[in-house]
């Protein structure tokens, strides 16, 4: 055995270790679409999100099931990172969207894949962060990183605490803020 067969062995026992403990099932994606609503709406109201409330009912959107797998999005894909995408918009200008997999074949309902990027000011060191739970079979899966972050490359990933997609997006709204005087 080698380094490297190691460190396969270990990714393998993370990402068992991870998916056992995220919180991956929902009542339904209309339920956990309505909760992600409630989320956006509050964050508005908090000042939060400078996107509008008819903004927030017109990006965030559901697909009909496609033999029981629904899709949420809340704006477009946008790993080209343009600006002009349809996207949230923060009270400070950093952007962010979504999309989320639900297996609605099991009840409860199971989020089987989603990926949430928020984008940062042009001044950021950091330009994204991009928080990935891969659909099952995807080549990550074999490199033991299913569930995993991008923290500002789309060649660096790390495996990622087990959070759910509501609490990623309290932290696009809540956290995440750009201190004004950043360390060096």
């Amino acid at each position: 055995m080698n380094s490297n067969s190691n460190w396969e062995q270990i990714c393998d026992q993370v990402q068992e270790r991870l998916l056992k403990n995220a919180p991956l099932t929902v009542e339904s994606s209309k339920v956990l679409r309505s909760e992600i609503l409630k989320c956006l709406t509050t964050a508005s109201d908090d000042g939060r999100l400078g996107t509008k409330l008819h903004q927030i009912h017109a990006l965030l959107k559901m697909t009909p099931a496609s033999k029981g797998i629904i899709e949420i999005t809340g704006g477009q894909r946008n790993f080209k990172r343009i600006r002009e995408v349809p996207h949230f918009e923060r009270f400070d200008g950093c952007w962010f969207d979504f999309a989320i997999f639900v297996n609605e074949n099991y009840k409860p309902a199971e989020m089987i894949g989603f990926n949430f990027e928020i984008r940062f000011l042009d001044n950021n060191p950091i330009k994204f962060l991009r928080f990935d739970l891969n659909l099952s079979g995807h080549d990550n899966q074999e490199q033991g990183m299913r569930f995993h972050l991008h923290p500002g490359s789309d060649d660096l990933m790390i495996h990622s605490a087990p959070m759910s997609p509501l609490e990623i997006l309290h932290l696009f709204l809540y956290g995440l803020d750009i201190p004004e005087n950043p360390r060096n």
